[in-house]
C-alpha cells in the first residue's frame, strides 16, 4: 500500500510487465500481471518489474500497444536484452507464404480440379459407333456400377441415359463400354492428381510449387511412371476423351 516518505507518497506495489517471443525472436504477446494475474509466465521475458497496471513495450510507452500490422505481422522482435521494432523487409518477409503452406493450399487446389474434372465425365463411343457423354458425379458413378453389375450378372440390357438424352434401354455390350470407358477417365485423374502431388512435395521453393496447375506437364520421370502404371493398368497412357 502507499507509504509516506518526507510527506510524499511513494506507491510500492508494481507490476511486471511480460512478453512472449517465437523461436525466430519475433513478439506474439504482451501483457501485465496487473490485468492478468494468472495468466502463465513460466516461459515468458519479463521486461518490467515495476511496470504500472497496464502493459507498456517500452518505459512512458502507450498502454496495450498493437503487437501485429493489420494483417497480422509481429511489428516487435526481441533481441536478447530488449523489444526493438522490425525492418520493413523483416515485416514484409513474413507476408511470403511458406513453402509449406503453398504445398498445403496448392494439393487442396489440385485435389478439387482432379473431383472437378472427374465428375465433368467423358465422352463415349459405343461398339455401333454412335459417341455421346456421360456424367460422373457421384450419383452417377452408382448408377453405371449398377448397371454394369447387372449386365454382368446376366442382363441382356439395362437402362441408361446419355447427357442430354432421354433414359433408353443400352444393350450389355453398351453399359459395358461406357463402364470401362469412365472407369479410365476416372483412373487417368486420379493417378494424374497423384504425380502432380508428387511434384508440389517435391518442389524446393513456394514459386515452384505455386507454379505447379493442373492439367500441365507432368517432369520428364513422373510422366514415365504414369505412363507405365496407365499401361499396366490397361487404361493407355495419353487422358482419356
Amino acid at each position: 500500500m502507499p507509504t509516506c516518505e518526507g510527506g510524499y507518497i511513494v506507491n510500492e506495489f508494481y507490476n511486471r510487465h511480460y512478453i512472449a517471443a517465437d523461436d525466430q525472436g519475433r513478439i506474439t504477446s504482451g501483457w501485465s500481471d496487473g490485468p492478468h494475474p494468472d495468466r502463465d509466465a513460466t516461459d515468458a521475458i519479463c521486461i518490467n518489474e515495476q511496470g504500472g497496471y497496464q502493459f507498456r513495450l517500452f518505459p512512458g510507452g502507450e498502454e496495450n500497444p498493437p503487437l501485429y500490422t493489420m494483417d497480422g505481422v509481429p511489428l516487435y522482435r526481441w533481441d536478447g536484452e530488449s523489444a526493438v521494432p522490425r525492418t520493413a523487409e523483416e515485416i514484409e518477409a513474413d507476408r511470403v507464404p511458406s513453402l509449406e503452406a503453398v504445398q498445403v493450399e496448392k494439393l487442396a487446389q489440385l485435389s478439387a480440379a482432379c473431383s472437378a474434372a472427374i465428375t465433368a465425365g467423358c465422352d463415349v463411343e459405343l461398339p455401333d459407333g454412335s459417341t455421346g457423354h456421360i456424367s460422373l458425379t457421384a450419383e452417377d458413378q452408382i448408377n453405371l456400377t449398377n448397371a454394369r453389375a447387372a449386365v454382368e450378372a446376366g442382363a441382356r440390357a439395362y437402362p441408361y441415359h446419355l447427357d442430354g438424352a432421354l433414359c433408353a434401354l443400352y444393350p450389355a455390350e453398351d453399359i459395358l463400354a461406357m463402364g470401362e470407358q469412365a472407369a479410365a477417365h476416372k483412373l487417368y485423374h486420379t493417378t494424374y492428381y497423384n504425380h502432380l502431388a508428387a511434384w508440389v512435395r517435391r518442389c524446393g521453393t513456394a514459386e515452384e510449387a505455386e507454379a505447379v496447375t493442373y492439367g500441365a506437364a507432368l517432369p520428364e520421370d513422373l510422366a514415365k511412371n504414369m505412363a507405365a502404371i496407365l499401361a499396366a493398368a490397361g487404361g493407355g497412357s495419353a487422358e482419356p476423351s
